[in-house]
């Protein structure tokens, strides 16, 4: 849906007044400091911020915790899908322009000015002036001037450095969906959370990383889940069976077995319904159970 760029900051979208918002950063060129995050609708004066932490020790990448602090502020400002987004370039923002575009939300890159950029700097240095740094904030955009008295300034104690310094290691992580919801298929797993089971063909979310050159891969129960996965491969259906609403998984079948419904065979590779009832395993064609699906209810 396009915007002109004369109504920016509140447009129409079927008879309602919706909002531009701004997404910009402040703090990335500095080594000391974590990223602020704004998102802004000049037009109401709406401020919501985000700092990046200067280190972290889960397996996320830096782009892609970015994203995540990024729905939480669009989450809590109530934007809409029908919003418009005008979002900074940087490589800060790369996962959140592609987490966008996957969802269908109308964005653009934008040169950042006004509010939206005095707000991401604003924020910067009152994070700094707290830490109790003297120096003046950003004066004219002479952002190396101002990035390199704060470091200095950050720098010249150990116990000052340990705790604001940047840590550039987890900000050289590739920024990969690492987190994926998807089917357990027929292996049973182990959350590493809770340490019980993940039985065979029901949701998991499942972390890749590396770790000294090798894979490692990580499970988790969806509900015991660390973060939210930004990427998902899990396809569902709800049906009725023996009277009650059954959820379960739609997988590739992977051995012979025979249909729940109609007991007939259901052959390897064949897009199959997966689904616990009482802890015990229902499956079988998914058309038979399309078939079963529970009607909608009506008003």
């Amino acid at each position: 849906m396009a915007v002109s760029k004369a109504n920016r900051d509140l447009f129409l979208f079927g008879g309602i007044r919706l909002k531009t918002w701004y997404v910009e950063d402040a703090g990335g060129g500095c080594r000391a400091f974590g990223e602020i995050l704004v998102l802004v609708c000049e037009e109401t004066g709406e401020v919501y911020s985000a700092t990046v932490p200067v280190t972290w020790n889960h397996k996320m990448g830096w782009e892609e915790l970015v994203c995540q602090l990024m729905i939480k502020l669009m989450d809590q400002a109530q934007a809409t899908i029908h919003d418009q987004y005008l979002v900074c370039s940087g490589n800060i923002f790369h996962t959140y322009h592609k987490w966008l575009t996957d969802h269908n939300y109308t964005w653009e890159t934008h040169k950042m000015d006004g509010l939206a950029h005095e707000a991401a700097e604003g924020e910067f240095h009152r994070m700094a002036a707290e830490a109790g740094f003297p120096g003046m904030g950003l004066q004219e955009r002479d952002y190396r001037s101002y990035y390199t008295e704060l470091e200095k300034w950050v720098s010249s104690d150990p116990e000052r450095k340990q705790k604001y310094w940047k840590d550039r290691e987890v900000r050289k992580k590739p920024a990969v969906p690492r987190y994926v919801l998807k089917s357990n298929l027929r292996t049973s797993r182990t959350c590493q959370h809770c340490n019980k089971k993940i039985p065979p063909f029901s949701p998991v979310v499942e972390l890749k990383f590396r770790k000294d050159g090798r894979k490692i891969r990580a499970f988790f129960h969806p509900e015991c889940s660390p973060t939210k996965p930004l990427k998902t491969q899990l396809d569902q259906l709800e049906v009725q069976w023996k009277g009650n609403k059954l959820t379960g998984v739609i997988v590739p079948c992977p051995e012979e077995i025979h249909c729940s419904i109609c007991g007939e065979a259901v052959e390897p590779g064949q897009r199959t319904f997966y689904a616990y009832k009482d802890n015990k395993l229902v499956c079988g064609h998914l058309h038979c159970f399309e078939q079963s699906k529970p009607s909608s209810e009506t008003g």
